[in-house]
Order: C-alpha cells, then structure tokens, then sequence
C-alpha cells in the first residue's frame, strides 16, 4: 500500500514537472518568435503600435518572467534552457534574416539578435542573482531593503502590467481578426504566425492572472489564517 502511494505521488510529481516545463517552453518559444518576427517588419502594416508591441515582448520575457516562474525550480530552470533552444530553432528558420521587400534589414537583423542575447544575459543574470538570494536567505543574511529598491520595484510592477497587457491584448485582436477571416473564407496560410495568437492569449492571460495574485491577492500570516478559521463562539 505504501508502495503504491509512493508511485502515485512520484508519478504525479513527474507528470507536473513535464507540464511545467512544456508550459514554459511554449512561453518562451512563442513570445521569442513574436518579439523577432515584430523585428522584421512583417505585422507593421497590420497591428497599429508595432514599436509598443516590441519592448511588451521584451519584458515579458525578462522583468514579468518572474511571475511565471514563480518559486518553480522547474521552471526556472527549463526557462533558460527554453530561451536558448528558442532562439538556435529561430536562427535556423531564418526568422533573423527578414524579407528583401523589408527596409533596413541588416539593421533589424542585428537589433533582432541584440535584444535576443540581452534577453538571454538577463535570464542568466537573473537566475544567478535568485540563487545566490536563496543561499543568503538560507544562511539568515539577508538584506534589508532600501527605499531606492522599492521605488524600482513599483515601476517594475507598473512596466510588467502594462506589457503584459499589450501581449494579451494584441493576441486577442489578432485572434479574432483570424477567426473572423477563417468565418468569412478568407485565405490563411497553415503556418506558426497564424495560429500562434490562440496559444499566446491563454499564456498571456495566465501570466496576467499569477501577476493579480502575486501583487493584489493578500498574504495573511499563518496566526492570522488560524484566528479567521476558528469558529466563533455562542452564549
């Protein structure tokens, strides 16, 4: 019985380590393939803020990607991995190399590769700067905070909630422009670009809703949880 229970849990643990690190693969991948595809010049004509829509990937993959993470070490872990296969599969396709048709692009192709090694460095960065953080909290010597950091803080907080806003809601126009055009027998190509939107609204919205209840929902403490759960009592 107790093997059994033992298997069963494993089994469940393994079972949400893949999902985590599937999830956040399709994070990556297809954030990282909107953010050099809006390099290209490609969706200029059809999405009206293509220079908004630009930094918005952008931290979204770096200062909001710590709302998807979380406290996951899976996660954390298969987000740098996932960076680095998205952007080799990304090179590879020639998503860095836009059309002839596209004005400047040698200079979009570098500034694509730029912003997507910056990205990669913050990702390392960040990670070194978490675990070296949780070794400090660990060994009790901790920091305290000082004003200066808050301050960045809140406009760390402002700038993800705006950014993750402008990923959900331009997935969701182009959604439903896709959709629309799919209704009216209008041509779509099968192709990564068309349907990407779907999967990038559910993300973004997910992202959205960790960030809601990492910054918004209340953290009571435990003695406090206890004296809310006590029944009250009657004469």
């Amino acid at each position: 019985m107790g093997n059994e229970l033992g298997n069963r849990y494993s089994y469940k643990r393994s079972l949400h380590w893949i999902i985590s690190a599937i999830g956040t693969f399709l994070f990556v991948f297809l954030m990282m393939h909107m953010f050099v595809l809006h390099f290209s010049g490609v969706y200029d004509g059809m999405w009206l803020i293509p220079y908004f829509s630009i930094p918005a990937y952008f931290f979204c993959l770096t200062i909001a990607a710590k709302y998807w993470i979380e406290d996951s070490l899976v996660r954390r872990r298969s987000f740098f991995i996932s960076l680095i296969i998205a952007a080799v599969i990304l090179f590879f396709s020639g998503l860095y190399f836009p059309s002839s048709y596209v004005l400047y692009t040698g200079f979009r192709s570098i500034l694509a590769a730029m912003a997507s090694v910056g990205v990669i460095l913050y990702s390392i960065l960040n990670t070194r700067k978490k675990e070296k953080t949780s070794q400090q909290i660990k060994a009790g010597q901790g920091t305290l905070q000082t004003a200066g950091t808050n301050k960045w803080k809140q406009v760390a907080r402002i700038v993800c909630l705006l950014s993750i806003c402008c990923v959900l809601f331009e997935n969701w126009q182009k959604s439903i422009m896709v959709s629309y055009g799919i209704l009216t027998n209008e041509y779509y190509s099968m192709s990564l670009p068309t349907f990407s939107h779907y999967f990038l609204s559910i993300l973004s919205a997910i992202l959205l809703a960790r960030f809601v209840k990492a910054e918004f929902v209340p953290r009571g403490t435990p003695g406090e949880q206890d004296v809310s759960c006590e029944p009250e009592k009657t004469n």
